[in-house]
């Protein structure tokens, strides 16, 4: 592991593994590196290299009471590539993982991105007259309702293997909800749609077809706003199917990637 500081002087914890075109994993609200356990061998015998960190006040990264905003993790993440010096990764970001992407690209566009993978998450958040995708169905009247059923529902549907669990019990780092609500509030009232549109890059849109998140038919209507958008459905899964569902969801990236690399 090696930690690297931010412009704002805090602390990530990164950890680089092999050689090759590099892949960023990027996890969710509350996840740490841990949870990428089931894609690092697959995608380093797939030829990448690999590179994981922790967002702020995740994991193993330096906790602080200020930069709690989406567009500060997007800010971390062009300070982590600019700082390994990587050209053109692939950037593959889970739930927050993925809004971090989409704050990224707000911030800098895809000029120095090869490809994207977002996984269960919709660049727009809440529904409104013209979107009518919200997580929980929720709209901005009711976003407090939306901000209590993230912490206190259940993500997964399929049971984790034994295997997969036990690394992510071993590397369990408290995380503090309470603390860290405002990040979860700005990150969900973001509309970065119009930054989806935008992109020039190949785009892969992942849904696990039993999320307790999002409605039916959310992962296409994201899919149709990139032009080089394409969606697919991991059909058993809950929130989280690269923990759900390895290995149908390492096949699916690393068929994407051989078909952009």
């Amino acid at each position: 592991m090696a930690k690297f500081y931010t412009n704002d002087n805090v602390a990530l914890d990164y950890n680089v593994y092999g050689e090759g075109p590099a892949i960023i994993l990027i996890a969710g609200y509350s996840g740490n590196q841990s949870t990428w356990t089931a894609q690092i061998t697959p995608l380093l015998e797939a030829g990448l290299k690999v590179i994981t960190y922790d967002r702020r006040n995740h994991g193993l990264s330096q906790s602080v009471d200020y930069g709690m905003r989406i567009s500060r993790h997007g800010q971390d993440l062009f300070e982590l590539i600019s700082k390994l010096k990587i050209k053109k990764p692939i950037l593959l970001g889970h739930s927050m993982g993925a809004s971090t992407i989409f704050s990224y690209l707000s911030l800098y566009g895809d000029s120095n991105i090869q490809a994207i993978i977002t996984e269960d998450q919709s660049p727009k958040t809440l529904k409104d007259n013209d979107w009518p995708y919200g997580v929980f169905d929720s709209d901005l009247s009711n976003l407090d309702t939306a901000i209590y059923k993230i912490t206190h529902t259940k993500l997964t549907k399929l049971k984790l293997s034994e295997k997969i669990k036990s690394v992510i019990s071993a590397n369990y780092k408290v995380f503090n909800f309470q603390y860290n609500q405002p990040l979860l509030f700005d990150s969900l009232i973001q509309d970065w749609t119009d930054i989806v549109s935008l992109e020039r890059v190949e785009h892969l849109f992942i849904a696990g077809g039993q999320s307790p998140l999002w409605p039916i038919g959310y992962n296409d209507a994201i899919a149709r706003l990139a032009k080089y958008g394409s969606a697919i459905t991991i059909n058993e899964a809950g929130h989280i199917p690269h923990l759900e569902a390895p290995d149908e969801f390492n096949r699916e990236i690393i068929n994407f990637i051989k078909s952009v690399v």
